[in-house]
């Protein structure tokens, strides 16, 4: 309990005496010192004064009447207080050290003391005398004097041993009654005290306003509340002084305070006038509280801050409790925060980590992320009444914030599962396998939908789960296993947003298992859907392309040709495969025509070399050498790498057909020597050798080919047999083994035609049993020639740099990919990764060139293409074209990558808080904190912006604990806690 006392200045208001002295002396010598005795025993000191002084103006009056008239004259002196009494009396006493009136006359001067303040004198000549010598009348009055001094001076025994017997009755019992029951009540001992304040009053009305204040104190100390206020109400009704009134209505309030009695307490407290301490605060605003008045509670418990004591913990505790009662979870949540932090009332801390653990659940936590939260919890009080619902905050946490690997590891350790785990689970297996896909992991995402697909919990995720469990056994090329998925997607019949795209998804499948008939069904029930444009447009090339297999030619060129009239992005596709399907039918001329048009109309298209190629062939079929040579001297001129060679190979044989040998031997020995170890240049050999052999001319050929270093004449079979037994081994996926074998045929033949081949192969080996640096070393060699394995070996190093964060290599090898590369998927694949690497390198003006490629093509995903649309918002920010930026960072706020909606929510609190509109800032960082809690950089960013807001709205509490939670657990991000600590120091200036 805590203990109060009020400090009162009675004592200094003690009252004024009056003083008469007795004397053991008769002096009859004459009548005037005899008349002036008279007088001064019956007290009229005045005329006793003027009666001496006549006698001590007789020049012939005795020695002994003069001393005694001038001991009496000084001590009249002294007890009418005159000037110059002091140094008179004390100049009597050197005059007459001998008298035997300087003993008597202690009392007089101690009492002169006395009256003047000085207590130390006054305690000095009162104690000189013997109390026991003076008369009765006269010892009560100067024991009491000298009890008086003795508690002035501070000396409380003695002033208890000499005021205590004069309780008992006497002139003086209520006098001394007052000053012990202080003395008591100085020393704490309350109930003595009490008992001396409550004898007086009930003897002596006129006190009770004195003892008042002490009896109140005793009684709230006492816990005997009612009476505190009673007495306290009847003491502020008797006295107005002000610290009177300030000091009894804070016992009155405290007391109705303690009764629970919060109505009644507020007026009084509110009273004090006083310094207000904390748990003053505290009391007030916990009775305001009690009263449902939540604004005025918070603003006093506010008050209570920057500490780290019992009632601190107790008053953020409560602060919690009013915002929420306030409807003001965000601020809630950061009191509950504080008091958690605190362990000097354990209860209290429990339940407002519970409290803190809960709110960050339900409106997420802008410090640390909800699931850090949850689980602290559990750790800490792993028996808390509370975890039951806590563990299902943290599944649901996890799943909501996309930690779901995490989710899944909780629920593993779940022995018997409740329906609502068992759903959670499913729903965690299904999020995290299509988070691996985005990732590129297939083969790890996998394993995932099948958990998803096998729970029964929720049909929906169960076939959503199924549909990309089938995706991804497609993309590993294990098209039997997808064609099972897609079945059974189909089989349960649920719609679910993956419902329009199965008989898609089924055409594509059964096209790679040449089921041509079962594609050509699923393409015409999707088509017939009526897709969006691009997808449709694609589901009839396709389809298409199933005719071709099929046999049904006819329907395969009516469907290229009509997508190629539709100009869209498959429009060179489609024209390019009508003028082959044309040739497939017999009508070389209109083939002709078709690939005229192509390449008149096409010339950035990536089928725009193949199509010089089919030109030229068709020409050579209508006997038109020179038109057909002119489109392979074209492509020579200007075609990549492969092309190039397959050109010139084709130049080679048309010479060597015209009978050119000379000519046709330059063709196919420059394919032999630019494109070493390829399949084109053994087949230039091969042609060469005829050439050679026709001319009778064998050691030449024998000199040039093994000049060529890869090529041996009596090339053993065994040779190919090993390649093609390593080659065997790596096609059935048997990798381990694979790179046993494949690492002998290199070793027995470094310059193996196939060593390119095997070099790849040994690559691709190391990728899938995941030894990147392996892979590295193989596909390296495969990167650094002319080849037809060389994309393929730069796209896989590129992914491997990508995945190891090897930037600098990546870059490079993206950058050569895209020079070179006409396919399609990798030419996509490269705009992808060098838009991100360029952004990431601040090379915006190369990143915007990459991401305006990127949102060219409309075949990439949504993700991919908000992806570009932010790269293109950063370039605008960082050219200081804010309205624009503005605008761009608006478009991407529905995202579907949470990375890319937490930056451009960021951007927005940003420029909300430029705009002076600080709480809806606040509203937007509060949700991209706590809903994208894994992008800790946007999130430690925006906590930056939300402490401005508060320091804007006056807040200095919620804009110091916002800053503070950033500086501790952002420490890994530098330029947010430079910017933290700034706007720290601004605060407290």
């Amino acid at each position: 309990m805590r203990k109060k006392s009020i400090l009162l200045s009675v004592l200094a208001s003690a009252s004024m005496w009056t003083y008469a002295q007795t004397t053991h002396i008769n002096f009859d010598q004459d009548k005037d010192f005899r008349k002036a005795k008279y007088l001064y025993l019956t007290e009229t000191y005045k005329a006793a004064q003027d009666k001496f002084e006549k006698v001590l103006d007789n020049q012939d009056v005795p020695r002994h009447t003069e001393e005694a008239s001038e001991f009496y004259a000084s001590l009249v002196a002294l007890i009418n207080n005159e000037r110059g009494a002091e140094e008179r009396f004390l100049a009597f006493q050197d005059n007459y050290p001998k008298s035997i009136y300087v003993r008597e006359g202690s009392w007089e001067l101690g009492s002169f003391y006395l009256r003047n303040g000085d207590y130390d004198k006054a305690y000095q000549y009162l104690r000189m005398g013997n109390l026991n010598d003076l008369p009765e009348r006269k010892r009560m009055e100067y024991q009491f004097k000298l009890g008086y001094v003795s508690v002035m001076k501070g000396n409380k025994r003695e002033g208890l041993r000499q005021l205590e017997p004069l309780t008992r009755s006497g002139k003086y019992q209520d006098e001394a009654s007052y000053y012990v029951g202080h003395i008591y009540y100085a020393d704490k001992d309350f109930d003595k005290a009490f008992t001396f304040f409550d004898e007086l009053r009930n003897r002596n009305p006129k006190y009770e306003t004195k003892v008042l204040p002490y009896m109140v104190q005793i009684e709230f100390n006492n816990e005997q509340y009612d009476q505190a206020i009673a007495d306290g109400q009847t003491l502020l009704n008797q006295n107005r002084d002000k610290f009177i009134q300030s000091e009894v209505s804070k016992i009155v309030g405290e007391s109705y305070f303690k009764l629970k009695k919060y109505d009644e307490a507020i007026p009084y407290l509110e009273a004090y006038t006083g310094e207000k301490t904390n748990a003053d605060y505290y009391q007030l605003g916990y009775a305001y509280y009690q009263k449902n008045d939540y604004p005025t509670a918070i603003s006093l418990f506010n008050k209570i801050t920057g500490e780290k004591n019992p009632l601190a913990q107790t008053a953020y505790y409560q602060l919690g409790n009013a915002y929420l009662q306030s409807e003001m979870q965000r601020e809630a949540l950061t009191a509950f925060k504080s008091a958690s932090e605190m362990d000097f009332n354990k209860e209290v801390q429990e339940d407002a980590a519970y409290n803190y653990a809960k709110l960050s659940y339900e409106i997420g936590n802008p410090f640390v992320g909800t699931p850090q939260v949850l689980q602290a919890f559990t750790e800490k009080y792993p028996r808390s009444k509370y975890n039951t619902e806590i563990n299902e905050y943290l599944v649901d946490a996890f799943i909501s914030s996309g930690n779901y690997k995490n989710a899944l590891d909780v629920l593993a350790k779940v022995k018997s599962k409740t329906s609502h785990q068992s759903a959670a689970e499913q729903q965690a297996a299904f999020l995290y396998g299509t988070e691996l896909m985005k990732e590129g992991k297939v083969a790890q995402a996998e394993p995932y939908f099948a958990m998803a697909a096998a729970s029964n919990s929720k049909v929906e995720f169960k076939a959503r789960a199924l549909f990309w469990q089938g995706e991804a056994n497609y993309r590993q090329d294990k098209f039997d296993r997808a064609l099972t998925n897609f079945k059974a997607f189909k089989t349960l019949g649920h719609k679910v947003p993956e419902t329009k795209e199965l008989e898609y998804q089924l055409g594509y499948t059964y096209l790679k298992l040449r089921q041509y008939k079962n594609s050509a069904d699923a393409f015409e029930t999707y088509i017939a859907t009526n897709p969006p444009g691009e997808f449709k447009a694609d589901a009839k090339l396709r389809l298409a392309d199933a005719y071709i297999g099929s046999k049904e030619t006819s329907k395969a060129l009516g469907l290229y040709q009509e997508i190629a009239d539709q100009k869209s992005n498959l429009s060179d596709e489609a024209a390019f495969n009508s003028a082959v399907v044309l040739g497939i039918l017999g009508q070389n001329d209109e083939k002709i025509v078709a690939l005229e048009n192509f390449i008149r109309d096409y010339q950035t298209s990536k089928y725009f070399e193949n199509a010089r190629l089919e030109l030229a062939e068709a020409y050579l079929r209508k006997g038109d050498n020179t038109k057909a040579m002119n489109q392979l001297d074209a492509l020579i001129r200007h075609g990549k790498a492969e092309m190039v060679a397959r050109a010139k190979l084709r130049k080679g044989l048309v010479y060597y057909n015209e009978e050119k040998n000379s000519q046709a031997l330059g063709e196919f020995k420059s394919v032999a020597e630019d494109y070493p170890r390829t399949q084109l240049a053994l087949q230039a050999v091969d042609n060469a050798k005829r050439i050679y052999i026709e001319e009778n001319n064998l050691s030449e050929f024998e000199r040039w080919a093994n000049s060529l270093g890869y090529y041996a004449i009596d090339q053993s079979e065994l040779e190919n047999l090993a390649y093609q037994s390593a080659k065997k081994t790596f096609d059935d996926k048997k990798y381990h083994d694979a790179i046993a074998q494949l690492k002998s045929f290199l070793s027995k033949y470094p310059k193996s035609a196939y060593a390119n081949a095997a070099h790849y192969s040994l690559g691709e080996s190391y990728y899938l049993t995941e030894n990147y640096s392996a892979a590295q070393e193989s596909l390296l060699f495969v990167a650094g020639s002319n080849n037809e394995f060389q994309e393929d070996a730069l796209l896989r190093l590129s992914q491997i740099y990508i995945q190891e964060k090897q930037e600098t290599e990546a870059l490079l090898a993206l950058e050569n990919l895209n020079k070179i590369t006409s396919n399609p998927a990798y030419k996509t694949f490269t705009e992808i990764h060098l838009m991100r690497l360029y952004s990431a390198k601040g090379q915006h003006s190369k990143a915007v060139d990459m991401a305006n490629m990127v949102l060219a093509n409309a075949k990439n995903e949504t993700a991919v293409l908000q992806e570009a649309e932010l790269t293109l918002a950063r370039s605008l920010f960082n050219s200081n074209k804010k309205n624009q930026a503005r605008e761009a960072y608006a478009k991407l706020e529905k995202a579907a990558s949470s990375a890319v909606k937490a930056e451009a929510l960021y951007y927005k609190a940003w420029f909300l808080n430029k705009d002076k509109k600080y709480s809806d800032s606040n509203e937007v960082v509060f949700g991209l904190a706590s809903r994208y809690s894994e992008q800790q950089y946007w999130g430690s960013k925006a906590l930056v912006v939300m402490a401005d807001n508060y320091y804007n709205l006056k807040d200095i509490y919620q804009a110091n604990a916002t800053l503070d939670a950033v500086i501790e657990n952002y420490q890994d991000y530098p330029d947010v806690i430079e910017e933290a600590t700034s706007l720290k120091k601004k605060i407290k200036r």
